[in-house]
């Protein structure tokens, strides 16, 4: 199954609910935003590469940027619109990768949460980097967010609880290729009848922080930070 057809048939139905509350998550990002002191260049528009349901986008709109917000997922996306309120944020459905047609320049672009994995080969994420730093002006930054595939999970650690309640079970289970993960989102969901299970399986990219570092590089981006926060690889590339 294609990353978007696991978001529209499956996970796109619960994902806002696995990943938290909104506004608690919200203002944790915005926080490590503020962290590596970002904040909007001349050029105040910030490019948000598979938005979701808007931690990010509206984390930057806070901040002063003019945000173009890009996913694919219609759920999503309307969770965003409701999101966003009147910050100024224009949300846009279409593949992220082909957001060149949606701008000239940008001071500020980001692609968050693990979203450069969903892309089907490394060739294809060199050239949105690529595409990236094209688009970028002078001096402009480039923010992804990632998780370390490097060392492959074993036997019961590739089962990983991500979110529950009384009515809700998420677990993902982890099945490493030499260049791919095989990610499965496993939902319980408990009805009159009992429990009810639900099951869908997409493919990631197994990156690594030195691979990410060496595709950046060879957009021309330099490496400016690289921080872990909670068990995510935070990196900030700069445009020369």
């Amino acid at each position: 199954m294609s990353v978007k057809q696991h978001y529209d048939s499956h996970l796109g139905n619960f994902y806002s609910w696995m990943a938290g509350d909104f506004a608690t998550q919200q203002q944790a990002q915005q926080a490590i935003f503020k962290q590596f002191k970002i904040k909007p260049p001349k050029n105040n528009i910030a490019v948000d590469l598979g938005c979701g349901h808007g931690l990010h986008a509206v984390s930057l709109a806070n901040l002063g940027f003019s945000v173009v917000a890009i996913d694919f997922n219609k759920q999503l996306l309307q969770e965003l619109k409701s999101n966003k309120g009147g910050l100024d944020i224009d949300v846009i459905e279409d593949d992220f990768t082909k957001f060149k047609t949606r701008i000239l320049t940008a001071g500020l672009a980001v692609c968050m949460g693990d979203t450069i994995a969903h892309l089907p080969s490394v060739e294809v994420l060199l050239q949105l980097f690529k595409d990236v730093h094209e688009r970028l002006e002078k001096r402009g930054k480039f923010i992804v967010s990632y998780r370390d595939y490097g060392v492959a999970l074993t036997d019961e650690q590739r089962f990983i609880p991500a979110r529950s309640d009384e009515n809700q079970i998420h677990t993902c289970f982890l099945e490493y290729f030499a260049d791919r993960v095989r990610v499965t989102d496993i939902l319980h969901q408990k009805d009159g009848q009992g429990w009810k299970q639900s099951a869908s399986s997409y493919y990631k990219l197994r990156l690594d922080r030195a691979l990410v570092d060496e595709l950046l590089e060879k957009a021309g981006f330099t490496i400016d930070t690289t921080e872990n926060i909670n068990r995510m690889w935070y990196c900030v590339a700069k445009k020369g």
